[in-house]
């Protein structure tokens, strides 16, 4: 395996999950991307609350990359920040950079003490603009320092910190540099929470973590049927007969049960964004994250905003082969956050 420069280490995308961290290694070719390398780990029960094991399944993943050395891209959920969209009158960087701790005050519900503000100018590319559109981002300190201090322990240097919405989105917008549409619901459903990400002409204009994920599948088959946890698994994607006294017809039924949970909250989350916005109809709606197949899920989405649903390959525009390398034994979907990762450079926005 030929790695992307010969003195300098590769930047790993590295998502750490809840139940597993998964990492992409990508080289920028004069027509795009192409694939390196990606893997993943399971993450230990405990998460990130134990951070020598997380470590360890950080460091198991850089054995199976073949990495002694890395600049390690990653990123903090979105319960670890706080993301707002702002309309500023127009202002150049100096006046914007006084004016946000003040804005952050009338927005964040923590004390500006505990946490890292940043900000990103949304229509810098318009000169004759006569506002400011501003995404307010402020992240909290200990988040930060648990998730740098993971990094650590693995042995690498992180050199980026991102959010996950943040990094899906960047994801998609390479993958589908063509698309504009008036409004796209990106939708990433992990183990324990589901991102939402509404584009507004492929620009990023709202993001909300819910509360919900594959383990929320889980849990209702455990309460609902009397089982265990891996009984429970077993049961969302059965490659064996049932238990005994328990329907195909039963699982999907409460399964079901839960993605309808799941959409609905989305709606809210939709409705709330347009109270503000002009936006009636929803362009597309595109799944990604190891839960995005839940049972019905995307029948409930199609049914609930009459828009077309697809699943999305984060490796659509990347050339898997030029190195070797094909995403065959990868779980697209699931590497999304891992892509967005990886394609970010050592001081970008």
């Amino acid at each position: 395996m030929r790695w992307p420069h010969p003195f300098r280490p590769p930047i790993v995308g590295l998502d750490v999950g809840t139940d597993a961290v998964k990492a992409v290694v990508l080289k920028k070719m004069r027509g795009g991307w192409s694939l390196v390398a990606a893997a993943e780990a399971p993450m230990p029960d405990t998460g990130t609350s134990d951070p020598d094991g997380a470590a360890d399944a950080l460091k198991q993943v850089f054995d199976t990359l073949r990495l002694r050395r890395a600049r390690v891209a990653t990123a903090l959920a979105g319960q670890s920040a706080i993301v707002k969209r702002l309309s500023l009158p127009a202002m150049n960087d100096a006046e914007l950079a006084e004016a946000i701790p003040w804005e952050a005050e009338q927005y964040v519900p923590f004390d500006l003490a505990d946490v890292q503000l940043d900000f990103q100018v949304l229509n810098a590319g318009e000169p004759s603009r006569t506002t400011t559109d501003v995404l307010l981002v402020a992240a909290k300190r200990d988040k930060i320092a648990e998730r740098t201090d993971v990094v650590l322990r693995s042995g690498r240097q992180p050199i980026v910190l991102d959010l996950e919405a943040f990094a899906l989105v960047n994801a998609y917008e390479v993958n589908h540099p063509d698309r504009s549409d008036p409004l796209t619901v990106l939708v990433h459903a992990g183990r324990t929470s589901t991102i939402v990400c509404l584009l507004e002409r492929g620009q990023l204009a709202f993001t909300r973590d819910i509360a919900v994920g594959g383990q929320s599948h889980t849990e209702a088959l455990m309460r609902d049927l009397n089982v265990d946890a891996l009984v429970a698994e077993r049961l969302k994607f059965p490659t064996r007969p049932l238990l005994p006294g328990v329907t195909t017809d039963q699982v999907r039924s409460i399964l079901r049960d839960v993605s309808s949970q799941l959409v609905s909250e989305i709606s809210k989350s939709i409705d709330f964004y347009r109270a503000t916005a002009p936006i009636e109809r929803i362009s597309r709606i595109v799944l990604s994250g190891g839960a995005c197949g839940a049972e019905g899920l995307s029948d409930l989405l199609h049914s609930e905003f009459d828009a077309p649903v697809e699943v999305f390959d984060p490796f659509r525009a990347i050339d898997r082969r030029r190195h070797g390398m094909d995403s065959g034994g990868v779980a697209g979907p699931a590497f999304a956050v891992a892509v967005g990762l990886a394609m970010r450079e050592e001081g970008a926005a």
